[in-house]
């Protein structure tokens, strides 16, 4: 026996070594205890996550540091996605991504400075060559952040392929987590495809799965099928001394101890990060806000995460198969959840074969591109917009008031996905062509619009959607609004190390903003979550009055402009 789990251990260690042997192993990137707030490919709205979040013990200001040689090859600043973020190219083949930074190094942030001046713009993407910023390893990069779409202070992490650009997983290269927690089961579905019954209905079952003492169970584990049927599983991972609910290293389904089924955290590329709607149950997470990972792969998605493709299982009467799932984290502990599937004979005439009229409702096959024509209404759909062969109803309705297209149009649902943006026009109502206020608006399941778009083409709107459900012209006529939060208007500003304004607009968003003070532009940093335009006071302000004009315009041309006295 001892001899046995010996011979396990060594072949653990040796799959492990193996794993990595082709990677280099970092330092940490931060010098606090390594924590994680999200790991890498976890599932999240229409993309994979990249890398992985490293707590920063819930403030700003922890020091970043390079992991390896190399040099500075991209620099980013935005008020969404990452933020402040350095890109650091090395010289072993990989580069490393350092994310919602708050704020450079000296020498870097003085030289983004001097191109934001130089452009007038606080968003940057500058590109550099190899000998403008050389890197050291255990170089003082910054300090980390909350900047961009952060949901909190932390340090996104990344590792790619510099080559591909492909994203790695970044505990291959040493990154190291005290993780003695097993992954949690949440819960089962089970998908009778075309023809198909589970426990005599031809409709997919979810299922909560029990957890007594580190087992994983249902209620009833046995399951009466026939013919195709594919599997899905809601599972969440969690480490020592941290509560977030992350995502699995791997998941594996077994049927009969054959592994059928494997899909695990490793890499993948960027054009592939908006399969994820087609690996999960995309209709269940719109209706539910529930990720169950599926086994059944569809006929377009290209996802480089699956290892094992075979999710579908043919059962037939008088079968008897045995299934298991097994989810995993990256330090190999592991949960296991088993059941049944016990084969009956199918009764065909129990299943309805659906009839469409070709009148309201279209048809995508093998990958195919459509054109939806409607009465003042055109949809240009591109080829392979779609995981799999899809059936689209058309509707119009007209009782919507205070629109400005003659009626809302109906396409399909958000419920089906969409991989590939498509092209609609919509033509206004005949007194409002050419109304430089209107704008294509998708209909919310909260009744608000949401702006798709405002391009001008002869006499319609034109937008792109990668989201189907309803569309209509809409009108915005009302300005963003400036309001000064750390002064007063027509006040003075002797105590002020900076001047913040909140800049919100409600229905189409902020396209453009500027902050001026004695006529030139000053850089302000704009935090869009936060709604918060902030102006570091510098030599731009002198001693006695100065004029302080900000200015925002929103997406359709609205333009507010907040003009105020400020004496230092």
């Amino acid at each position: 026996m001892r001899c046995k789990i010996l011979i396990l251990l060594l072949f653990t260690y040796s799959l492990l070594f193996s794993q990595n042997e082709e990677f280099p192993q970092y330092p940490n990137p931060v010098k606090i205890p390594i924590s994680l707030s999200a790991t890498f490919a976890e599932l999240r709205s229409n993309a994979f996550h990249a890398g992985v979040d490293i707590r920063t013990q819930g403030v700003e200001g922890k020091e970043v540091f390079a992991v390896a040689d190399g040099y500075v090859s991209r620099i980013g600043v935005s008020p969404y996605g990452y933020g402040k973020v350095l890109y650091i190219t090395h010289n072993d083949g990989f580069t490393s991504v350092y994310a919602h930074m708050s704020k450079f190094n000296k020498m870097i942030t003085d030289f983004v400075k001097d191109k934001q001046y130089k452009d007038e713009s606080f968003a940057q993407n500058i590109i550099l060559k190899e000998n403008e910023f050389p890197i050291k390893r255990g170089d003082f990069l910054g300090f980390t952040g909350n900047s961009g779409s952060s949901g909190g202070p932390h340090l996104h992490y990344e590792i790619r392929y510099t080559k591909t650009q492909e994203p790695v997983n970044p505990l291959y290269f040493g990154l190291k987590i005290k993780d003695t927690k097993k992954p949690v089961i949440k819960g089962l579905a089970i998908y009778p495809l075309e023809n198909s019954i589970v426990n005599n209905n031809d409709t997919t079952i979810y299922l909560n799965v029990n957890h007594k003492e580190g087992v994983y169970s249902l209620d009833n584990s046995i399951f009466t099928v026939s013919g195709d049927i594919a599997f899905g599983i809601n599972v969440y991972d969690q480490a020592d001394g941290a509560n977030n609910k992350n995502g699995p290293y791997s998941i594996e389904l077994f049927a009969d101890n054959e592994l059928i089924f494997n899909i695990i955290s490793d890499k993948y590329s960027y054009n592939e990060t908006r399969y994820i709607n087609s690996l999960i149950d995309y209709s269940r997470y719109i209706k539910n806000r529930e990720r169950f990972v599926r086994t059944e792969i569809d006929k377009y998605n290209n996802l480089g995460l699956y290892e094992t493709r075979k999710g579908v299982v043919p059962v037939n009467q008088g079968d008897t198969i045995n299934m298991k799932y097994v989810v995993k984290d990256y330090n190999g502990n592991k949960s296991v959840l088993n059941f049944t599937l016990i084969g009956v004979k199918l009764h065909v005439d129990e299943i309805d074969d659906l009839v469409y009229d070709t009148e309201s409702y279209y048809e995508v096959v093998d990958g195919n591109p459509l054109n939806i024509t409607l009465k003042d209404f055109e949809m240009d759909i591109p080829k392979m917009a779609f995981y799999r062969d899809v059936v689209i109803e058309t509707t119009l309705s007209d009782t919507m008031s205070n629109i400005y297209s003659d009626y809302v149009y109906h396409i399909g649902n958000e419920e089906i996905p969409v991989h590939k943006k498509a092209t609609l026009r919509i033509k206004p109502k005949t007194d409002y062509i050419g109304d430089t206020l209107l704008y294509v608006a998708l209909l919310n399941t909260d009744n608000k619009f949401v702006f798709l778009g405002n391009k001008t083409v002869d006499d319609y709107i034109e937008a792109k959607t990668n989201v189907l459900g309803s569309y209509l012209i809409a009108r915005d006529t009302i300005a963003p609004s400036i309001i000064p939060v750390n002064f007063k208007t027509n006040s003075s500003i002797s105590e002020n190390w900076s001047l913040r304004v909140e800049i919100e607009d409600k229905e189409t968003g902020i396209k453009d903003y500027a902050m001026f003070v004695n006529g030139r532009w000053v850089l302000a940093d704009y935090d869009a979550k936060n709604k918060l335009l902030m102006y570091q006071i510098d030599n731009h302000i002198k001693e006695g009055d100065n004029i302080l004009k900000v200015v925002v315009t929103d997406m359709v041309g609205n333009k507010n402009i907040y003009s105020t006295t400020l004496t230092r």
